[in-house]
């Protein structure tokens, strides 16, 4: 079966968000509202097939040269068939068209983020995230994401550091997640 990206459409929602929330229960994401999802229609993509809706994804435009892919999200009976890669790339796409330079994702599989051409970086090189949403992040005292950066020019960005810190709670707090002091 063939495998479409479009823009979400309202009717969408409801799929979106029992996916996300249900991801976010398995506390592998964060819960995303109805009013956030409306609020937030226009930066999500969906996939789907003659079946129906498979999964989606957004692209959140945090400055004139950085975005991030967030809310990635596909069913877990579709999982291995390409759709989170269609996904990431028809945002990565959309950062193109809209002329930016930089495109993130926080993740926990940051294994699929490298398939995808992303670098594992510290999110101490993205203070734009660091500084804003962090702070006021749910999981900001149990930061376990990898950041993943992507340069839209091509360069590759300088990996991340034996001694850099990985994540919100480690970077900020010099906590391992859950509390406990780095070794």
């Amino acid at each position: 079966m063939s495998v479409a990206i479009r823009l979400a459409r309202v009717e969408d929602i409801d799929e979106m968000q029992a996916l996300i929330n249900r991801y976010a229960a398995e506390d592998r994401m964060l819960e995303r509202s109805r009013d956030f999802l409306l609020e937030h229609l226009r930066d999500f993509v969906v996939a789907e097939d003659a079946s129906g809706f498979l999964g989606c994804c957004s692209l959140a435009v945090l400055t004139p040269d950085l975005a991030e892919v967030r809310s990635l999200a596909v069913l877990p009976e579709q999982s291995g068939r390409g759709i989170g890669r269609h996904l990431v790339l028809a945002c990565v796409s959309e950062a193109r068209r809209l002329g930016l330079r930089r495109v993130f994702a926080l993740t926990l599989v940051p294994e699929f983020f490298e398939r995808c051409g992303f670098v594992l970086t510290s999110l101490g090189r993205l203070p734009e995230k660091s500084a804003s949403e962090c702070p006021v992040c749910p999981k900001r005292f149990a930061c376990d994401e990898h950041a993943m950066l992507l340069h839209l020019d091509g360069t590759i960005p300088e990996p991340l550091g034996s001694s850099e810190p990985v994540g919100y709670t480690r970077l900020f707090l010099g906590v391992e997640p859950g509390g406990q002091s780095p070794r």
